[in-house]
């Protein structure tokens, strides 16, 4: 589980400081694309067959912008024609992070511009605490090294889906020059866990972002977008969210053959 402890608004503010007084050029941010768009099932390919080793490096994440999280039921995972991607940064001490290697789990992405830093990361606190009660005992890197809670009716020895939420900076409009002093104050404020950095736009570029508001892109365990939630997330939209959450888990469950569930035959 990773996610920001610190206050990602005050990171950000440490960030202007330190580029007060210094000419620099901004790059304009990419424009964002609506959320709202859909995956087309023809676009889709078919998933690797179960076993299969992936690739030694990870492929750029497409730049498909994902669908809205709804509020129905998803349908199965077998019957959804959606393309898994894998998206790739590095985080504050320049280690590399892809969701590919959280295959297997739930990944929550929060994103968002300086503005809608302070809402993403109280959002991201509270879903890790949710899905990790531990959490709320303990502090530093303990915090994020509790375990999962469990799924009703798992089958016993089954391993079950974590749900990881990552703080995700979208820091496009920092020049390359600038970008050490970046990952220096993001260490100060968070010694022990990740922030990935996106100093490129990948996520607004390829799911939309709105602006001064929290963006969170679900991922399931699959590797597959399964929406972006964006804006102002009041006490009924967060519980969608968990609820969309705990769903994308369930469907993760191992299939029971009929050899797992009645005895063999005895031999003669």
């Amino acid at each position: 589980m990773m996610l920001l402890r610190c206050r990602p608004a005050g990171i950000l503010c440490m960030l202007s400081a330190a580029l007060a007084g210094m000419s620099l050029a901004r790059a304009q941010a990419p424009a964002p694309q609506p959320p709202a768009a859909r995956f087309s099932a023809a676009q889709a390919q078919p998933q690797a067959p179960a076993g299969q080793a992936r690739p030694a490096q990870p492929a750029p994440v497409s730049p498909a912008p994902a669908r809205p999280i709804a509020a129905q039921p998803a349908a199965p995972p077998q019957a959804q024609q959606v393309q898994a991607v894998n998206i790739a940064m590095e985080d504050q001490n320049r280690v590399a992070h892809d969701t590919a290697s959280l295959r297997g789990d739930v990944v929550v992405l929060l994103y968002a511009d300086r503005n809608g830093a302070e809402a993403a990361h109280e959002i991201g606190k509270r879903l890790h605490v949710h899905f990790h009660p531990g959490a709320a005992k303990v502090d530093g890197p303990d915090w994020i090294r509790q375990p999962v809670i469990g799924i009703a009716g798992w089958p016993a020895g089954a391993r079950t889906p974590n749900v990881h939420a990552v703080a995700v900076a979208c820091l496009p409009e920092i020049p390359r020059a600038v970008h050490p002093v970046v990952r220096t104050r993001i260490r100060q404020e968070s010694p022990h866990v990740p922030v990935w950095l996106d100093f490129t736009g990948t996520m607004p570029r390829s799911f939309g972002m709105q602006p001064d508001v929290p963006n969170i892109l679900l991922i399931d365990t699959q590797g597959r977008p399964q929406g972006v939630l964006s804006g102002e997330i009041d006490e009924a939209k967060y519980q969608q969210l968990v609820s969309v959450i705990e769903r994308l888990r369930q469907q993760a469950q191992p299939v029971r053959t009929a050899s797992a569930v009645e005895p063999a035959a005895p031999a003669r």
